[in-house]
Formats: structure tokens, sequence, C-alpha cells
């Protein structure tokens, strides 16, 4: 079965579809994306690949209101639709694709609202633009931003121990720094600046540093230092990673894999933000491809 989707900008105004056609709908936006997600889990028994595409469809239109320029109207009164929109998928009512597959998936599940409203709360964060003082606060980002995604796929894996919980929080905050560190460019062009003003100003980095490709020697200093802590988190989180669930687990595990070789890519290049003029660093479709199948195949270093 097919379906035709709209470009992601204009996806929040969807017609309804019947259920098999909206889950296609959800996979249609993941591939469109260019995502990791799409690499990490497609060998996922398709139940649980049907459902990560209704999470991330939703995750990524809810970024759509805060990030992407072709998405026309008032960005406030967007979310709060999309507010709405989480409402009706818990009340079962929901007419949009995503939502109807959303509720199909949260009810298979059982996936709680709160992570839902946090992920929401850090798209409202980037609405208001709210400042990141410390590096707490950009903790606090992470958390709704990624850390939501992470903790909704590892419940969909069947995994709900605290431990897993725990990884998939701390993997979620090492994936989105190195997110930061790798648009730092493009992010001070759009005017948001993620990394903590406290250590800008210990350095006298001002914003139209951040906005060069190249970063000067005080920026690379901050890049290199939360480069560091990210490498930790991606440590910390293979040392929670647990033993009764490591093979559930494996596709959150390659989708760490892939980032962190994304860390290392930037740190190779020393933290240069773009491949190419307004084009950030990417690991190509096939590496990422490699280090997914090589953690499904349970190679310990891909």
């Amino acid at each position: 079965m097919t379906t035709s989707t709209p470009p992601i900008a204009n996806a929040l105004d969807a017609s309804p579809l019947d259920l098999a056609e909206a889950y296609e709908y959800c996979r249609s936006i993941t591939r469109q994306s260019g995502s990791s997600f799409a690499s990490a889990f497609w060998l996922l028994p398709a139940e649980r690949r049907r459902a990560i595409h209704a999470i991330y469809a939703f995750c990524r239109l809810s970024d759509d209101i805060a990030d992407n320029p072709a998405l026309a109207g008032d960005r406030s009164l967007l979310l709060a639709r999309w507010r709405d929109e989480l409402e009706a998928v818990y009340a079962d009512r929901s007419t949009h694709p995503v939502g109807i597959a959303l509720s199909d998936t949260v009810r298979r599940f059982d996936l709680p609202k709160n992570i839902f409203d946090d992920l929401l709360l850090g798209i409202e964060s980037d609405l208001r633009s709210e400042s990141i003082d410390t590096f707490d606060d950009l903790r606090t980002y992470c958390y709704r931003v990624a850390s939501t995604v992470g903790l909704l796929v590892v419940i969909v894996l069947g995994c709900r121990s605290p431990q897993a919980l725990e990884y998939a929080e701390t993997l979620g905050i090492a994936v989105q720094l190195t997110n930061v560190l790798r648009d730092v460019s493009f992010d001070a062009s759009s005017g948001r600046v993620y990394l903590p003003a406290e250590d800008l100003e210990r350095l006298n980095i001002k914003r139209t540093d951040l906005a060069s490709p190249i970063p000067g020697p005080e920026l690379r200093t901050v890049l290199a230092s939360y480069a560091e802590r990210a490498r930790i988190l991606y440590e910390r989180a293979e040392s929670l990673l647990p033993d009764e669930y490591s093979k559930d687990l494996r596709p959150a595990e390659a989708m760490g894999r892939i980032y962190a070789k994304l860390l290392e890519e930037l740190h190779r290049q020393r933290f240069m933000n773009q491949a190419s003029p307004g084009s950030p660093i990417r690991l190509s479709p096939q590496r990422r491809i490699a280090i997914a199948a090589g953690t499904w195949l349970g190679i310990r270093r891909p």
C-alpha cells in the first residue's frame, strides 16, 4: 500500500487516513527526513518498527514547528494545536494521520503521556528562545528534546527497568550534545545559541564567532570540552546497558554508536561546523547502515 505524503513542512495539515495508511504516512516522513532513525531500526519486527515510525513522525512534526522555515503561520498557535493533537491521541479521537498511528502505538505499548509533554516543553523553549546559561540548562534541554525520544523507543523495545530508562536518558543527552556541536554555526545563523552563556562569556566568545564555519581557538576549546562531556556520557550509557536487554536494545545501541562516530568525525575535523556551505557534517547513509548492521550482529566495534 502506498500513500502520498506532503512535504514535512506542510504535514500538520494532513487529512485523516485509515490505520494502515496512517502508519505508511509516518514511515514516509521518517524516510524523507534522512535521519539516522531509519538506519538504526530497519531490522525491527514490523509492529515495533511501525511504532518507531509513529513516534518519530510526531517528534519530527513537533520539531518542524520550531525549526522549519517553510512552515507558515503563528508557531505558538501551531504548538498549541499540536498539544491538542496529543490530547486527542490519548483520548483515541485523533484525525491527523500521525495522531491516528500514534494513538494505536500508545495503546499497544502503553506509552506514558508525560514523556510527550516533556518533549513539547523542549519545543516551546525553542519558540521562546529561552536562554541557556549553564550546563544544567543545556542538560534539561537535551533531556526534553532527545532523552524523551530515547525513553519512548526503549519502552517500545520492551525494556522498562530503571536501568534501561537511565540508559535511554543518558544516551539521549549524549546524542543531543553531539547535535549541538555539529550545528553551532547553523544555529547561530538562525539566532539560536545552545552552548551555555557562562562558558562563552568566560572566553569572551561572541555570537558572531559562533556563526563562522571555522571556529577560532577559544571556541574550539569550548567545543572540545563539550565533546568530552558527550564522550563520557556515551561511555556511561554503554556501562548502563542492561545485560538482560542487550539484544532487545541493539537498535538504540546502534543509534548511539552512529552518533558517537559522528562525534569522532567532528573532533577529527577540528569541529568544522559545516561539510560545505549550509550543510552540517553528517555520516553517509552507507556508513550509518554499516554501523547499525554491525551492532545488530553483536560486533562490539563496527
